[in-house]
């Protein structure tokens, strides 16, 4: 009787949640990195014009070149929402980015676990007074971020500041 189709409806709406949970937390996935990549497209502007990017990379303090401030925006707005991160890495970041006031991301050298493409990719921390997001950017890896963010290719901290 009454009973038995409550448990079954029960069962359908466990079935049902459990088939549309990864679909909606692929959606979800991109709705948050849609509003990173406009916040930093903001912080990016800023930070060009004000030369105010800063980067902690192999114990260095750098200001980056403003070119190379909007080089780490295109690769990581032209690469797209990558993967939805797992646990962050416990290791130091390979570069840890202060964009003012405005935010702060942090990028580590992660291995992937896909037997048919890449081997590493870049597990991206971005936190800021708008929004808060991670993700593995799975289609690079971190030296192609980090010829733009390189001693070689800007100056110290220090040495740029009056």
């Amino acid at each position: 009787g009454k009973p038995l189709i409550l448990a079954l409806v029960a069962i359908a709406v466990m079935v049902l949640a459990v088939t549309m949970y990864p679909g909606v937390r692929i959606m979800f996935h991109q709705y948050q990195y849609k509003q990173f990549v406009s916040h930093l497209s903001e912080c990016t502007t800023r930070a060009y014009y004000k030369e105010n990017l800063r980067a902690e990379v192999d114990g260095q303090s750098l200001r980056i070149d403003p070119d190379n401030v909007y080089g780490v925006y295109n690769i990581l707005s032209a690469l797209g929402s990558g993967m939805v991160p797992g646990q962050r890495p416990d290791e130091v970041p390979e570069a840890t980015l202060s964009y003012g006031d405005e935010a702060t991301m942090r990028l580590w050298d992660v291995p992937l676990n896909d037997p048919n493409g890449r081997s590493n990719g870049v597990y991206v921390e971005f936190h800021s007074n708008k929004t808060d997001f991670s993700y593995i950017l799975n289609r690079t890896d971190i030296s192609y971020l980090m010829q733009y963010l390189s001693p070689e290719n800007n100056s110290p901290w220090e040495d740029s500041e009056t």
